[in-house]
This record gives structure tokens, sequence and C-alpha cells, in this order.
């Protein structure tokens, strides 16, 4: 024997080979032997080298249907994510600060008056234009000035008896649809509602109204410069963040019939309720008046100017050496806050009966992956058989969703707190992690209204189907239209612009007292019992733009392609109603997003078969016993063993029926010989194993 190994070729001039003693000096069966192995490897090459393309070829083919399913297990496990964030930031109940500036297009500051002076009585008569004194009642505004002049009367006897008072309006626009009225008292100047550089102030107040007991009260919360008990300190958020507020604020009342006091309920106004969720799950929000400190949020807001305290008296000593003059500016300390400040708002919500929905959230996740549990499961056998070179399954789960009523229903329904949470969020529209909120929140919210038109669709159809099915159906993408839609209303959400009008439309709930502003009147703080108006309210229009569109999108494509490839329009149904298998199952009726074309069956003679895949997306597939019962047969006899029966069973009950011990799945028959018997029975206490089933006609 001769050794042909790639490393011995079989060359033997130069290395004889010991072992083997040589009966034939004859080099010409070498030759042959040598060409023979050349040949045989050469082709054995190729023919690996062809496996590989092949293997590398399914791959690809089958990598789109992977992207497919992840995306759609993303979908499907969106809620569940959300919900965890969610509840991370607390969204049942919540309070963080709303920041606020002196800035015209995010916080809505816009000069209104710069002529009162207040001394220690009041405003100084007529000294105010007469838009500021028609913002309240012409019997509360001297009351306004009086409450301010008291609470300054320090800075007034340091300013020599008199301030200058700049007001200035937030909001107080048809766009905005709220105000409150702002006082800026400088010592010796009128400071700016919007400056471009740091600017000195005696004292900042803020005036808007509240409901206490049920009645309407104008709420003054104040600042003053010289006030040794008003200092900066961190205020804890509860989602985590903190903020720098000043201490000790003063906050007045001042009833309607003019009777003044401090505050009992520590600033607290803007309590509104929504009900996105209806009564039960009652959302109420509410503020309360703090003033903010600046040092590390003017930073982060990229501002140029602010309102501060004075940095400290200032002393001036000259020097006369001989030959020169010295001016030098000593500082005293101590006297003046020098800190940066601005009114804002502590505002939170709480939800009532919050417990429940995460209860009911966290069992609907729980059964959304229990139903999707046999599609992942068929997944991963795929892909195992993707990797060992064995036939896999493919088909597009999301086309699908039409025959998976209860997962569609789940993921419904898992996805409507999320107009809850998309009317909470909109409250936080100045608060840190505000925008991050609104947007998962209205991701949620596009998921249940994609997912809700799908499953209304599917329902419709299934109704009208028994009245009358018909032999063609209008065809429709079920991708295109569940991913279009969701990008096309989050695209049309998650912005700014929509954010702040949505937070502004929260606030324009009707109003207790309301202030004169720019000739007409806004809430200010003081809302009735009825609450404000759902965001649901105003989603409607680009709900119906985005699933119409859509959705004849994806009808367009659906029928462009059958039409380009197939010189068809419309589904065929015609032959899966005479398929033994598919006419024992409900057809859909009228539209559908199922591949039941005929293209998409196996003809065999004037048989049309349906595939393993089409019975996949139409929520079924086949199990067999893991041992096959076989009477005995002898060896010799020739006869071949008998065919093992595929049971045909929910996709919901595959895995139960492979991990039960005692089954309790039904099967609605067996396929033998390519052939469906219809037989709706449980399962025997058996063992039983997934397969992919073969072709049925």
């Amino acid at each position: 024997m001769m050794d042909v190994s790639p490393e011995n070729d079989g060359d033997t001039g130069d290395n004889p080979i010991p072992t083997v003693p040589r009966l034939d000096t004859d080099p010409s069966p070498m030759r042959r032997i040598n060409k023979i192995y050349v040949t045989t490897r050469r082709a054995s090459g190729e023919l690996h080298l062809q496996s590989v393309l092949q293997h590398m070829d399914r791959r690809l083919q089958v990598l789109p249907d992977l992207v497919m399913f992840s995306g759609t297990f993303g979908l499907m496990i969106l809620s569940v994510c959300v919900l965890l964030v969610l509840l991370s930031q607390n969204m049942f109940e919540r309070q963080v600060i709303n920041l606020n500036a002196q800035l015209a297009d995010t916080y809505h500051w816009a000069p209104y008056g710069q002529s009162c002076v207040l001394r220690a009585d009041g405003f100084v008569p007529d000294s105010c234009d007469n838009r500021t004194a028609a913002v309240v009642p012409s019997h509360i505004f001297p009351i306004v000035g009086a409450v301010l002049g008291t609470q300054w009367l320090a800075e007034l006897k340091t300013a020599g008896g008199a301030l200058f008072v700049t007001t200035c309006v937030i909001g107080g626009t048809v766009d905005v649809g709220w105000t409150d009225l702002q006082f800026l008292a400088g010592y010796d100047s009128y400071p700016d509602c919007l400056p471009t550089a740091p600017q000195d102030v005696a004292g900042i107040a803020m005036l808007e109204s509240t409901v206490r007991d049920g009645e309407g009260y104008y709420l003054i919360t104040l600042f003053a410069d010289l006030d040794k008990r008003m200092k900066q300190y961190v205020y804890a958020n509860s989602d985590g963040t903190s903020q720098n507020l000043i201490s000790k604020v003063r906050r007045i009342v001042i009833a309607g019939d003019g009777n003044v006091g401090m505050d009992a309920f520590g600033g607290t106004n803007n309590v509104i309720t929504s009900k996105p969720l209806g009564e039960r799950y009652l959302v109420t929000g509410f503020c309360v008046s703090v003033i903010q400190e600046l040092s590390d949020a003017k930073d982060k807001l990229e501002l140029t100017g602010w309102s501060q305290g004075r940095a400290g008296l200032v002393a001036t000593r000259v020097l006369c050496p001989s030959s020169s003059v010295f001016i030098f500016h000593d500082v005293v300390p101590g006297k003046f806050s020098a800190l940066p400040v601005v009114p804002a708002w502590s505002c939170g919500h709480v939800v009532s009966n919050a417990s429940e929905l995460v209860a009911f959230q966290a069992i609907l996740s729980v059964l959304s992956l229990w139903f999707f549990a046999g599609d992942v499961y068929i997944t991963i056998e795929g892909l195992r058989g993707l990797f060992t070179g064995k036939p896999i399954l493919k088909y597009a789960v999301l086309s699908g969703l039409e025959r998976r009523k209860l997962l569609l229903a789940c993921i419904v329904a898992n996805s409507m707190p999320g107009l809850l949470y998309m009317d909470v969020s909109r409250m936080y529209f100045h608060s840190v992690n505000g925008f991050k909120l609104y947007a998962l929140s209205s991701i949620m919210v596009a998921n249940f209204v994609a997912f809700g038109s799908l499953l209304a669709l599917s329902v419709v159809d299934m109704l009208v189907s028994y009245v009358k099915t018909f032999s063609i159906c209008v065809g429709y993408s079920a991708p295109v239209f569940i991913v279009m839609s969701i990008v096309w209303m989050a695209a049309a959400w998650c912005n700014d612009d929509n954010f702040l009008d949505a937070y502004n439309k929260f606030y324009t709930a009707p109003s207790v007292i309301g202030f004169w502003v720019h000739d007409a009147y806004y809430a200010s703080g003081s809302y009735a019992p009825g609450g404000t108006l759902p965001i649901a309210n105003y989603l409607t229009e680009s709900i119906l733009t985005a699933v119409g569109c859509s959705f004849g999108v994806s009808i367009a494509i659906s029928s462009l392609h059958r039409w380009l490839l197939h010189k068809h329009w419309f589904v065929s149904t015609a032959w899966a109603q005479s398929n033994s298998l598919l006419q024992k199952l409900r057809l859909p009726s009228f539209i559908t997003a199922l591949p039941l074309d005929p293209f998409n069956a196996i003809k065999i003679g004037n048989t049309m078969y349906c595939k393993p895949s089409t019975l996949a997306l139409m929520g079924y597939t086949t199990v067999e016993r893991k041992k096959q019962e076989m009477h005995s047969v002898k060896e010799n006899d020739g006869e071949e063993p008998p065919q093992k029966p595929h049971f045909v069973v929910s996709i919901y009950a595959l895995v139960p029926a492979l991990v039960l011990p005692v089954s309790q799945v039904r099967s609605i028959g067996a396929i033998m010989k390519n052939q469906f018997a219809h037989e709706s029975r449980k399962l025997e206490r058996k063992a039983y194993r997934y397969t992919r089933g073969g072709c049925v006609g």
C-alpha cells in the first residue's frame, strides 16, 4: 500500500517508502494514483466550497426573517421594558422640580410693566400702569402691594424707602393657555424681565391663585434678599435627581374678601385631575411654589442673564500717597444674599389604585410571553437547524398576528396604560427626565394604537366570516403597517414642540380664579374639580392620519408586489377552501395579511399543498411522539415501518405539549401521508417533541 496523504503525495524519487517493498519499477501506476488523488482533492474542494456557499446563502436568506422576529419580539416586550423604566421613575407617585428661568422661548416670560414704585404701605398710587393693575380685581391689587411692602420692609429701608418694581407675566397667550404675575424689585432701578446679564434685585415674588377648602385664594410666593433665613439647600427629587432651592420662603394667601394670612398648606396649588383610564385610576397632579437657586442650573441651562441678590455692601476708601491716588472697593460680607434666584414649582402627581395597574400589567406581561413562547421555540429550533444544515421553518410572525388574537389582545391591553403614562409625563416638561418619560410613554401609546388597530381589523374580518367568506381578499403587509404606524406616531409626538403643547394643555383646565392678561382671562393655579381633558383627546387627528396612511401604504405595497410578480391584485383563497387542513380552519373573509396566495402553496398534479410555514402563520404547528409504538414486524418481511402521525396543535399549546408531564393539550387532528384527518381530542399521555412537519394536501 502506498501513502497518498498531502504530506506524501506519491513522489518516490528521493523519498522511497521503506515499509512497502517495490514490486513494480514502472512509475506509471504511481502517476495514475497521484492523478486520481489530485483530481479527487480538487473535486472535493469544489464540492466543499459549493457547500459552504450554499450554507452561507441559506443563512442570508434567513437573516430578514430573523431580523423581523427580533423586531417582533422587541415590540412584544416593549410594554414590559417601558413599565420597568416608568416604575423606576415613580410614575404612580412622583414629585420633582420643574425648572424655570427668565427666558421668553422656553419658559414664556414676557415684560408687562415697568413703572410701579413700592413703599412700606404698598404701591405708590397711580405708579403702576393700568394693565398691570387690571390683572387681578381692583380691590385685590392694592392688598398685593401692601403685602409686598410689609415683606420687603428691610429692603425698603436699605433702598431709602422705595423699591422699583418691574412686572412680568409667564404665558398669558392662547398657545400657552395659563399665566401668573411676577414682581422683580430693584434697589435703585427697574430690573429686566429678560436679562442678558446678571442683575441685582431686592426681591422676587410670584402671584398665582389656589384653592383652599373649595374657595379661590390668591397666593404670593416671595424671596427677600436680606432675610438671613433664606439659604440655599439641596432638594431631592423622587426620581433620584436633585435641585438647589431656597429655604424658608414666604407664602401668603389673600382671600377674595381681602383677608390676608400665611399659607398653612405650604404653597400647594395647580391641583388638577385627569381620567385617562377612567375614574378608578384618577390622576391628581399638583404643584408647590418654590424659589429655585440657580447656581448649578444656570450653567446647565446656558443662561447669560438672571436675577440675584446683591453681592454685598460696597464701601470705598481712598489712599493718597505722595505720587498717586489709589481707590479700593471693599465688600462688606453678610448683609446681602448674592443668591441667583427665580420662582419655580415642585410638581408631582398620584394615581389612585396604582397597585392594581402594576399587577394588571405584570400578569399581562407573563401571558404575552407565554402566548409567544411557541414562536420563540420554533425560532430557536430554526436557528439550531440553520447552523447544523437541517431544513428550517421560516415565517414572519407579524404576518400571522391576526391568527393569534389572544397574544394580540394581551399586547394591546398591556400597552393601554400608556395612555395614563403619557398623560402623566406631560406634566414634567421642565423637569430633568421629563422628555425621556414622555417619549417612552408616547411609544407605548403608539404600540397600543398600532396593535389595537390590527386586533380590531382581525376581529371585524372574523365576524364577517360568520356571515360570508369570499374567495378573494384584499391583502396588506402587517409588518409594514405595524412598523410604519408606530414610527409615524412616535415621530409626531416625540419632539419638544408637541411635548410643550401637551404640557400647556394640561394647565388649561377650567379655573376658579382667572388673571386678566393681554385682554383675556387665563388660568392661574386654581382649578375646578372637573379637571383637565386627557391627552388622548388631542391625539385623535395624528392617530387617524398615521393609521390611515400606514394602512393604505401597506395595502399598496402588498398589492403592487403581488401584481409585479404574479399579475394578481388580490389574495385568492379558493385553493385553501379545498385543502384538507386549511378548510377546517377559519379562513379570512375579505382582508388579510396571511400569505394564502396560490403561489405560496406547492402544486403537485391537481393538488395544492399547504406548507408548514403557512400552517405556523395560521396559528398551528405539529408535534410527534418521541417513541413510536410499533407492532412486531419480522426483519425480513419487506414491510416499511409505519409513518409517525404529526398531531396538529395550537401554537399556544406547543410548549405545554413538550413540557407538561401529563399532557392536557388538545389536538385538532393528525397529518398522515400528507393528508389531514380532523379529530379534536386531547393528546395521549406520551412524551412528544416538536416537528416542523410536512406539506398537507
